[in-house]
């Protein structure tokens, strides 16, 4: 009776093994069918995100006669580099860099410090409405830019800023701007007090905790933020049609725009149907190349200080 009972547990424990083996085999190949599909939709996803890169980039490799031919072909018959040999000669192209380098320089360097300064005071120096004062702060983001520019134009008019560099880098060294404190102090806020206590009891002022300490310890979410600043500064547009005038003063946004225009003008008076969108993208693709390159480089330190913002000890 007793060998009965024992050979029937043996067989529903076998049983229930057998289930869960099945079980398992199913999850596995659930998880591996989950896996294929999911990489599958990145790299459709990521094709069609390239696509308008490869074009550009092929297009810039099309001689004149190849785009009035075919404009709709995507790959060049042949390839020729007399596009980028145009754009290099007609133009001061290498001014145009010299000078968004030297903006965006300045302008991430500001940014970061700043930002961090702001955002340590808003953490450490806790007074009556500081709250309030910060929601105040952070209520900016609200505004459109649109709505400012009268007033910002004006203000930099009566300084005499018009046609100069300062209306794009004094404003980054006033706080850094509204995002990237509110970036900072989140990243800051989620540094466990004991260190500050620590360097309180070591002797540390408050200028060498912030140096020695919180610093080194923002570090991804400084380089978030660069990569953000370097993007807006790069990409702008807009600042240089309104406050630069001179040729010399151009960045790299305005003189490629320029390029545009002047290419449209020449098409008009020689009685052209198609824009050399060969020369047009050739100028464009160095503008994007850095950007590309940078985000290859800082993209772990760009997802980590993303992903660690916000967080709370």
């Amino acid at each position: 009776m007793e060998e009965n009972i024992v050979i029937e547990e043996n067989t529903v424990q076998a049983q229930e093994d057998l289930s869960k083996m099945d079980r398992n085999q199913k999850a596995k190949k659930r998880s591996k069918w989950n896996k294929i599909i999911a990489y599958i939709v990145l790299i459709v996803c990521s094709c069609i995100m390239i696509l308008p890169l490869l074009i550009l980039l092929c297009t810039s490799l099309k001689p004149y006669e190849e785009l009035v031919e075919n404009p709709t072909a995507i790959f060049p018959k042949q390839i020729t580099f007399e596009a980028f040999a145009t754009v290099f000669n007609e133009n001061p192209y290498f001014v145009y860099l010299s000078n968004t380098v030297f903006i965006t320089v300045v302008n991430v360097i500001a940014c970061c410090f700043t930002s961090a300064f702001v955002a340590y005071g808003f953490v450490r120096f806790r007074v009556k409405g500081s709250g309030f004062i910060f929601g105040a702060f952070l209520s900016g983001m609200l505004i459109p830019g649109q709505v400012l520019t009268i007033p910002m134009f004006e203000v930099y008019k009566s300084l005499g800023w018009i046609n100069t560099f300062f209306p794009f880098i004094v404003p980054c060294w006033f706080g850094g701007g509204i995002f990237n404190v509110f970036l900072q102090r989140q990243f800051i806020r989620g540094i466990p007090s004991s260190l500050f206590e620590a360097a309180e009891i070591d002797g540390c002022n408050e200028m060498e905790i912030f140096f020695r300490i919180v610093m080194r310890l923002v570090a991804p979410v400084m380089i978030t933020i660069a990569i953000f600043t370097f993007m807006n500064s790069w990409n702008d547009l807009y600042g240089p049609l309104l406050y630069l005038e001179d040729p010399d003063l151009w960045t790299l946004a305005k003189g490629i725009y320029m390029i545009y225009k002047a290419e449209m003008g020449q098409m008009g008076s020689s009685g052209g149907s198609i824009l050399p969108w060969n020369i047009i993208s050739a100028a464009n693709v160095f503008a994007i190349i850095p950007i590309i390159v940078l985000y290859f480089i800082a993209q772990r330190f760009f997802i980590e200080g993303i992903s660690t913002t916000g967080l709370k000890e």
